[in-house]
């Protein structure tokens, strides 16, 4: 899920390019409402499921380390590529959005040297720090993830800690049999934090259209669920009303951002309360929806277990799709830091092409995916240094 939710980024920021509204390096001089609608609807689930998914890895990983352990490799495989993010990734991304300004001619180290600002950053990195998206202030671009994402594990560790606990453990298996037996009602309680913070605070477009607050909570959320397997179950159970609940909510919301354009307002400037907590309860209900579907996928696909007088399955066997994720899943967090800058000096080129959106969408997806995978298999994948710097472990700690 996390692979399959950092590959679609591609497609989710390449239609960024051609949307209306949006803000971005580089922009299609002929942009288009579809795109926005879409980027809409992306942004409603994309970053929380992520954030939900990473809850999970989270308890995956302090099932045997303890919390200096966890901390320690929290900092190595989010603190690591974060800086080497900023240092190496993010100021081509505004260089090319500079160069795009008339009469802008300076040189690529000078603005460097101005861009890696460490005041600036410092500020920008405070609770309340600004990320502003017009260049005129720090901004870690798509890199917010991992800095909020290492923000949450070390801050939240005690807490963490107590998740993990086998007193904690016991309590989540109540709440587990619950939530099997009242799958709706527990899981329509889990949008009530999501909603209030949205309210209360966002949305905010400098990180995935949410308020960074609000992501603690599908952190948590995936935290919990990894702890006891009849939280998948009841995820199965609640699709279809998650499915009728975000569908008629993500229609509101889109008729809601239409009738403030007719007005010439921005979702950010003119959202009310009521807004940030419908897209609060819609991105919810699309992240419990999508979670359902995929559980059920997965449920199907698992062997069943061996009879006896079974033949033990081949040495070498193993599913096509089981290796494929094994795979993306080693590949996520390199393919997130380099899937944006690829696909700014892409669209660099695309946008000046003589054809239509509908022709120079697929072809950017198509070159930014094939670039950042060859990037990642060439230059990081292979090198030990390169990959302490992108956050993956060492070949023989796999």
């Amino acid at each position: 899920m996390r692979a399959l939710v950092v590959a679609g980024l591609v497609v989710f920021h390449s239609a960024v390019v051609f949307a209306v509204g949006a803000s971005w390096f580089v922009k299609d001089p002929r942009p288009s409402t579809g795109f926005t609608v879409f980027l809409l609807w992306g942004s409603l689930w994309g970053m929380p499921l992520l954030f939900l998914v990473s809850g999970i890895g989270a308890r995956y990983a302090m099932r045997t380390r303890s919390w200096a352990a966890f901390a320690r490799e929290r900092l190595a495989r989010l603190g690591v590529p974060f800086i080497t993010g900023l240092v190496l990734l993010v100021p081509p991304m505004f260089y090319l959005a500079r160069l795009a300004q008339p009469g802008f001619s300076e040189p690529y180290w000078r603005f460097w040297l101005s861009f890696v600002n460490v005041p600036a950053i410092a500020r920008g990195l405070l609770p309340r720090g600004s990320w502003a998206s017009d260049g005129t202030g720090f901004d870690p671009a798509h890199l917010w993830f991992l800095y909020v994402l290492l923000v949450f594990s070390l801050a939240l560790l005690p807490l963490l800690g107590y998740l993990a606990s086998p007193r904690a453990a016991r309590l989540a298996g109540r709440l587990a049999g619950y939530a099997g037996r009242h799958p709706v009602t527990v899981l329509a309680a889990a949008a009530v934090p999501m909603m209030v913070t949205e309210a209360a605070f966002g949305p905010d477009v400098n990180t995935g259209g949410w308020e960074r607050l609000a992501y603690v909570f599908p952190f948590l959320y995936g935290f919990v669920i990894a702890s006891d397997p009849r939280f998948e179950s009841a995820l199965r159970r609640a699709r279809g009303p998650a499915l009728a609940v975000a569908l008629p909510a993500t229609v509101a919301l889109l008729a809601w951002a239409a009738a403030l354009n007719t007005r010439g307002i921005s979702i950010t400037a003119g959202a009310a309360p009521g807004w940030s907590a419908l897209q609060g309860l819609a991105g919810w209900a699309w992240i419990v929806a999508i979670l359902g579907f995929a559980a059920a996928i997965t449920a199907r696909r698992r062997r069943p277990p061996a009879t006896a007088g079974s033949r033990p399955a081949p040495a070498g066997s193993e599913p096509r799709w089981r290796r494929a994720a094994q795979y993306g899943n080693e590949a996520v967090l390199p393919f997130y830091l380099l899937h944006e800058p690829v696909i700014v000096a892409a669209a660099w080129v695309v946008v000046r092409w003589h054809a239509p959106a509908l022709a120079k969408y697929p072809a950017l997806v198509a070159v930014s995916f094939a670039a950042t995978l060859a990037i990642y298999e060439l230059a990081v994948r292979r090198y030990r240094p390169a990959r302490f710097l992108f956050g993956m472990k060492p070949h023989d700690q796999i």
